[in-house]
């Protein structure tokens, strides 16, 4: 019946600031950037490869949860850990051996807008 998720919300408070994070330190492409209503436009990243996007939708309050937001997908946890760390990326937790899974690796990030991003292995 349904095929997949055509987007899911992100929480930002500043969007400029969301796109330099997500476009220039994470790689994600962006792909949707109009306006949409009073001081607010419509913004969709996506991660090369996969149909579901990410849409930035303002924030409520200034309180980020601390539940990770947005989990992303990697082949090597180790290595994208590296790889943003170099780009001066602060993580909340290193990598390590995920208790949930065998053989999943994963570590937690800050996003710009304060929001928990996890990378994780399959």
């Amino acid at each position: 019946m349904f095929k997949h998720v055509k987007f899911s919300g992100l929480p930002v408070s500043h969007q400029d600031r969301a796109i330099a994070f997500y476009r220039d330190v994470l790689g994600l492409v962006l792909a949707t950037d109009q306006q949409y209503g009073s001081g607010w436009r419509w913004i969709e990243f996506e991660v090369p490869g996969s149909p579901t996007r990410i849409l930035f939708e303002r924030r409520a309050n200034d309180a980020p949860g601390e539940q990770p937001s947005l989990i992303l997908v990697v082949t090597d946890v180790d290595a994208a850990h590296g790889e943003l760390k170099a780009k001066g990326v602060v993580f909340d937790q290193e990598p390590i051996d995920a208790p949930w899974a065998p053989n999943e690796r994963y570590a937690l990030l800050r996003d710009s807008e304060g929001n928990l991003v996890m990378i994780g292995s399959r």
